[in-house]
C-alpha cells in the first residue's frame, strides 16, 4: 500500500514539475517574442522618421571664392586728419572730400581673398588744390558664402600721396609721401543676382609720412576716414556649381530614384 502511495506521489509531482517547466518555457519564449517586436517597430519608426538617406555622407558644399577673380568700385567720402608737418594739424588746411577707388582680388580659400587697390580723393584745401592718391595691398576675410548676404572684413598696408598746387600769386606745388601702415575696413554686400552685390564700406587707414617738402625727419602721423557705397562683381556667377543629385546617396536609392522619376 505504502509504496503504491509512494507511486502516486512521485509521478503526481513528475508532472507537476514537468507543467511547470512547460509553461516557463512559454512565458520566456512570448517575452522575448514581444521583445524582438518591439525593437523591430522602434528600428522602423526611427528609420520612417530619419528617411532612406539617413547616415549618408554628404558632400561639402561647394568652394564659391577661391580661384574667382572679384572686382570692387568704390564710391564716398574722404576725411583726413592728423598733421601735415610737425605741429601743423591738417584739419587747418585740409577738408573732406569725394573719393572714388577700385579693388581686384583673387580667393584664396574659401573665406579669404588676396585684395589690390587704389582710391583718388578730391580733398578741400583753402586757396590750393589737395589730391590724394594711394595703393594698398591686403587680405579680405568674408564670414560667409553661397548666400546673398556677404558681410567682411580686411587688412592691408600701402602708399598714399598727397599733393598740394595753387596758381595764385604764391604758386606752389608741394608732394607728400606717406606709408599707410594700416589699412582697416568693414562691410557687407547684398547680391541681387548671383554676380552683381551692392554694399556699404567703412574704411581707416592711418599712416607716417615718409617724405615732405620741408625735408623734415620727423615722424608725422596721418590718417583718413573714407565711407560709402561699394559695387562688387563676380565674374564667374556664384552658384554654378551644384553637387551632383546622387552625391552621398547609396547607389539602391540613386537607381531607384532614376527609375521611379514619378516619385518624390
Amino acid at each position: 500500500m505504502g509504496s503504491r502511495s509512494t507511486g502516486r506521489t512521485a509521478l503526481a509531482l513528475g508532472v507537476a514539475a514537468a507543467g511547470w517547466v512547460l509553461s516557463t518555457n512559454q512565458a520566456l519564449a512570448q517575452s522575448t517574442d514581444r521583445e524582438a517586436a518591439s525593437a523591430a517597430a522602434d528600428a522602423a519608426d526611427d528609420e520612417e522618421e530619419l528617411g532612406p538617406e539617413a547616415g549618408a555622407k554628404r558632400p561639402a558644399a561647394p568652394d564659391e571664392r577661391a580661384g574667382h577673380v572679384l572686382l570692387q568700385g568704390r564710391l564716398g567720402l574722404s576725411q583726413p586728419f592728423g598733421d601735415v608737418a610737425a605741429g601743423q594739424p591738417g584739419s587747418r588746411i585740409l577738408s573732406g572730400g569725394l573719393a572714388f577707388g577700385a579693388h581686384a582680388g583673387v580667393g584664396l580659400s574659401r573665406v579669404t581673398v588676396l585684395e589690390l587697390s587704389g582710391s583718388y580723393a578730391l580733398l578741400g584745401c583753402s586757396d590750393c588744390t589737395a589730391r590724394s592718391l594711394d595703393l594698398g595691398l591686403g587680405f579680405a576675410y568674408h564670414i560667409a558664402q553661397g548666400i546673398a548676404f556677404d558681410p567682411w572684413i580686411s587688412y592691408g598696408v600701402g602708399y598714399r600721396r598727397i599733393s598740394f598746387s595753387s596758381d595764385g600769386p604764391a604758386a606752389f606745388d608741394d608732394v607728400y609721401h606717406g606709408l599707410d601702415v594700416a589699412r582697416v575696413a568693414l562691410g557687407g554686400d547684398f547680391y541681387p543676382v548671383p554676380s552683381f552685390g551692392i554694399g556699404l564700406f567703412a574704411e581707416l587707414d592711418g599712416g607716417t609720412y615718409l617724405s615732405r617738402p620741408d625735408g623734415g625727419s620727423g615722424i608725422t602721423p596721418y590718417g583718413f576716414f573714407q565711407a560709402g557705397l561699394r559695387l562688387a562683381l563676380d565674374p564667374v556667377p556664384r552658384g554654378t556649381r551644384r553637387p551632383a543629385a546622387t552625391a552621398g546617396t547609396s547607389r539602391p536609392i540613386a537607381v531607384g530614384s532614376a527609375r521611379r522619376p514619378w516619385r518624390r
